[in-house]
């Protein structure tokens, strides 16, 4: 009995147990997988934005219908150096991924246009970004997880970010904590 009640309270606790959204199935989706075509190379297009969005953080890669590895946590200004990186050397991994080059950070606007408001831990379908959760930060030790947007708030000196734990919209300044980055274009 010792056993069997030590390997649930392990299987509870593991990391896999913990990467599962908790969604309220009474709630309407407001991200269904139906509003967004899956081009197969690791993207999605949102039919209602227009947006194509990278399926794995940066950090992460594509493989076998999933994100693997562990995201990159960068500064605000890494963050868009990364992306400018990505759009103009053609020797950056990232260069043209999904057949584009004109990756870039999202907007905070944008960004929010993909939450998922029946569920956190992420607050994001799994479905279409699969592993949101990754990474081995202290956010994700905590249990939070931040993408940061190219949104900047002048009268706060700080940039917009969106906790894809919660779903939360916050503002930080942009050299004060690292954060997680998801392209789009």
């Amino acid at each position: 009995m010792n056993k069997y009640l030590l390997t649930l309270l392990l299987t509870l606790c593991s990391p896999l147990a913990l990467a599962i959204a908790i969604c309220d199935d009474t709630l309407p989706r407001t991200s269904p997988s139906s509003r967004f075509l899956d081009r197969g190379n690791g993207t999605v297009t949102d039919r209602a934005s227009g947006l194509t969005w990278m399926r794995c953080q940066l950090g992460q890669s594509w493989q076998n219908g999933s994100c693997s590895g562990e995201p990159t946590r960068l500064y605000w200004q890494q963050a868009l150096l990364t992306a400018e990186r990505i759009r103009t050397e053609p020797s950056h991994a990232l260069h043209g991924f999904g057949g584009h080059t004109d990756w870039r950070l999202p907007t905070i606007k944008e960004l929010t246009s993909i939450l998922e408001s029946a569920c956190y831990k992420p607050a994001l379908n799994e479905t279409l970004f699969p592993r949101a959760m990754a990474g081995d930060g202290k956010e994700v030790n905590d249990g939070y997880v931040y993408l940061w947007s190219s949104t900047p708030v002048p009268a706060s000196r700080g940039v917009a970010y969106l906790d894809i734990t919660s779903g939360a919209v916050g503002m930080r300044s942009p050299g004060s904590w690292a954060k997680q980055v998801l392209l789009v274009r």
